[in-house]
């Protein structure tokens, strides 16, 4: 495995947000752990908001927020899988 593993989800050609694969295992995995935090707590304050109350872009602010959220645990989440074999 590389040492250095862009993100899938970057928005150029160039990788500007890298994993490295080599980090401790418990710095990897509380690295995901806050990113799937984040979003549960983004989709619950999201759950709670009324559509009266919602400006034009809130949703998707919101729904971006958590999908790069996500996406980067998900990354992180697979070098540590990687790791584990």
């Amino acid at each position: 495995m590389i040492r250095y593993l862009p993100q899938t989800d970057n928005p150029h050609s160039f990788s500007v947000l890298l994993i490295d694969t080599e980090a401790p295992y418990s710095a990897l995995l509380a690295c995901a752990e806050q990113r799937f935090r984040a979003t549960k707590c983004l989709l619950k304050s999201l759950s709670l908001m009324s559509v009266q109350t919602l400006e034009n872009d809130d949703l998707s602010a919101v729904s971006e927020a958590a999908a790069l959220l996500l996406q980067e645990g998900c990354d992180v989440l697979s070098v540590l899988i990687q790791q584990q074999r």
